[in-house]
């Protein structure tokens, strides 16, 4: 929710090529949590804490860093994310996404511009630039001269 407070609700520049990092992001997430419940600590509660206000330090500085430096919002969701990992596969075969009707479709490029995920929703394939990264904001919708775009 901070976040969107920044004054970058659509991107400004094209997509870095740098989402990997969610997958070293999540591997490294993964590890943290074995080692803590493989570990003996004495106090757990006190690890897991810390852990929890650490956490979402980091998640704050790096969102907003991330945010600034790309002038993007969503440039945590789309580059560092772990839980994306589970997120991409889920939406790919999802029932709930947005569809285009080719036949009220004028080519305008508003859906492109107002989203915030960099979602091609002219192309109605499963394989749609960013198809898997749609949030269900549904701006796009909302813009559609043509009311194209439907649920």
């Amino acid at each position: 929710m901070i976040l969107d407070l920044l004054p970058y609700e659509v991107p400004q520049q094209p997509r870095k090529r740098i989402g990997f990092i969610r997958y070293i992001m999540f591997l490294a997430s993964i590890l943290f949590v074995v080692t803590v419940l493989l570990v003996n600590y004495t106090n757990t509660s006190q690890v897991m804490l810390w852990s929890f206000i650490i956490g979402n330090v980091l998640y704050y500085v790096i969102g907003i860093t991330l945010a600034i430096a790309f002038k993007d919002n969503r440039a945590f969701c789309k580059y560092i994310c772990p839980i994306t990992v589970f997120l991409k596969p889920a939406s790919y075969f999802s029932l709930l996404r947005v569809k285009n009707d080719q036949e009220k479709c004028v080519d305008c490029g508003k859906c492109k511009t107002v989203c915030p995920m960099n979602v091609d929703m002219t192309d109605n394939s499963r394989k749609r630039l960013n198809g898997t990264e749609c949030i269900l904001c549904l701006k796009c919708v909302d813009e559609c001269p043509a009311k194209a775009l439907y649920l």
